[in-house]
Formats: C-alpha cells, sequence, structure tokens
C-alpha cells in the first residue's frame, strides 16, 4: 500500500507541476529597464496561423509577423542601442482564444501574433500595434454546395447545415448577424481553432464558416475541397500585433510601423513571400 500511495503522490505532483507550467503567467522586459540596460528579453505568443506565424522546425517559426517583428528589434538596436532576445512561445492546445487569454494576463514585454483583429472591444482591454494589413473574411463551404451570389439566399441554399467558428471572435460575430438577418435557424458549432473549422468543412458538406481569407488559400494549396461564396466577402476588418496593456513597448512599436516601414518595398515583399501572389491579387481586388 505505501508503494501505491507513493505512485499516486507522484503522479498528482506530476500534475500539479504540468498546471502551474501551463498557467504561468508570461512576462517580457519593459522597454523602461531595456533603456537602462540596453537589452531586454521579450516575448512572442501565439497560436499558428496560415502565412502569419507558421511552425518551420522544431520551435522554429516564420510569417508575416515574424518578420514584422524582426524588423522591429533591428529599429530598436539601431535607433535606442537595444539588443533584443525574443522568446517565442506557443500557447497551450494552440488555440486563438488561449492567445488571447494569454497576453490579456501577461505582464510587460509580451506580443501576440497572428490574424487579430483590432476592436473597440479589445482595445478596451489591450494595447495594439498601428493595422499592418486588412483583413478579407471568406464564407467557406465545400465545392458541391451551390454558389451562393446574394445572402438573402442563404437560408434555402445552406438549409440544414451547421456553421463552425471560434467563440468570441469576430467571425462569430458576423455569423450572428447573418443568423439575425439571413438565417434565423442557423446552427452554430464550436471548435477551438479556425482550421479545425476549416478541416471540419473539408469533411462535412453539411458545414460551413466564415474565416480569413488565409486560411482558405492555405486550404486551396492544401488541395482541400473547397469553394468560397461571392456573397459573404468582407473586407472590413484590420490586423493588427496585441500587447497586454502593462505593455510600454506600444509606443515604440508604433514609431517603427509610422516610420515608413507599412509603405516600403521591403514590407510588400514580406507579404508576397508568405501570401503569395494570389494573395496579394484577392486583397487588392476589394481596394
Amino acid at each position: 500500500m505505501k508503494n501505491q500511495y507513493s505512485i499516486v503522490g507522484l503522479i498528482i505532483l506530476l500534475i500539479a507541476a504540468t498546471f502551474s507550467i501551463s498557467s504561468a503567467q508570461l512576462k517580457g522586459e519593459t522597454f523602461a529597464s531595456a533603456k537602462a540596460s540596453k537589452s531586454a528579453n521579450i516575448t512572442y505568443t501565439f497560436a499558428k496561423t496560415p502565412g502569419f506565424i507558421y511552425e518551420t522546425g522544431t520551435n522554429q517559426y516564420a510569417g508575416i509577423c515574424v518578420d514584422i517583428m524582426k524588423k522591429f528589434e533591428q529599429f530598436v538596436k539601431s535607433k535606442y542601442g537595444i539588443t533584443v532576445k525574443a522568446n517565442y512561445k506557443l500557447v497551450s492546445g494552440d488555440t486563438f482564444a488561449g492567445m488571447l487569454s494569454a497576453v490579456k494576463s501577461a505582464n510587460g514585454g509580451v506580443f501576440g501574433l497572428g490574424n487579430i483583429t483590432i476592436t473597440d472591444s479589445r482595445k478596451k482591454m489591450y494595447n495594439f500595434s498601428p493595422p499592418f494589413i486588412n483583413n478579407i473574411s471568406l464564407l467557406m463551404t465545400q465545392k458541391t454546395i451551390p454558389s451562393l451570389s446574394k445572402m438573402e439566399d442563404m437560408k434555402a441554399v445552406f438549409a440544414g447545415m451547421t456553421a463552425y467558428t471560434i467563440k468570441g471572435s469576430t467571425n462569430e460575430i458576423e455569423l450572428l448577424k447573418w443568423k439575425k438577418a439571413y438565417f434565423p435557424t442557423m446552427k452554430l458549432a464550436y471548435v477551438g481553432s479556425f482550421s479545425d473549422a476549416v478541416n471540419k468543412v473539408a469533411s462535412d458538406s453539411k458545414a460551413f464558416t466564415n474565416v480569413d481569407f488565409t486560411y482558405y488559400l492555405d486550404a486551396l494549396n492544401d488541395k482541400k475541397p473547397v469553394k468560397r461564396h461571392a456573397a459573404g466577402m468582407s473586407a472590413s476588418e484590420e490586423f493588427g500585433i496585441l500587447m497586454p496593456k502593462s505593455n510600454d513597448w506600444s509606443p515604440i512599436l508604433a514609431e517603427f510601423m509610422n516610420s515608413g516601414f507599412l509603405e516600403s518595398a521591403e514590407y510588400k515583399a514580406v507579404i508576397r513571400k508568405h501570401l503569395g501572389e494570389s494573395a496579394i491579387k484577392l486583397l487588392e481586388s476589394v481596394k
């Protein structure tokens, strides 16, 4: 019995240790501290997002956000003489909601990366960088579904179908607007990530979703049997880098982005590198 109790106790300790690690508050050095020491350890936290931040190897990442923040680090070194060491932290469960929660509870030099829409409600809880790209959200189904050319036909064309989305996302808000205006009997189901929503659509002809354009392009690249519909496309959102309210790097990041970087050929090369020509054409088509 003694050995059994010892084993049970060890398991409890391991579970407690795992919980402690997974729920630990993310931290990063403040800009005020970095100015004095001329060095800073900062943290980038994220859920993997096609084009914006994705895995290239074990604990190795690339994407638009990665390249932007590398350029930011160079700017900080050049103008303020501060050497930045960046630590990348994939959120537990790799979920968008988990990333939002991690940034909200973080302290100091922590930055949330990905397809994060700037909204008035989020501005009350977070700091945001200036917008670095416009988003296009798309209505997506399997290829077999008849094309929806106007939202007024949604109730008939999508009868019996279920919408998959992330709780608390701007995509959910858009779906709820559609439900109220065009499809009162619409059923909603929730998933942990937009990739889960795309996979559900690809495997189920009775599923549809509203996703950011990079997920649609990624699905096409993976040769998934999906299509976008002319109805339901929106280009009213902007993406930014997310920060906790305690992050005093926010004005410095804004200074960098407003320095001409977002209008530069260098920035456009970053977009083309990670999203490709199809994305460039799609973005230009809604200007």
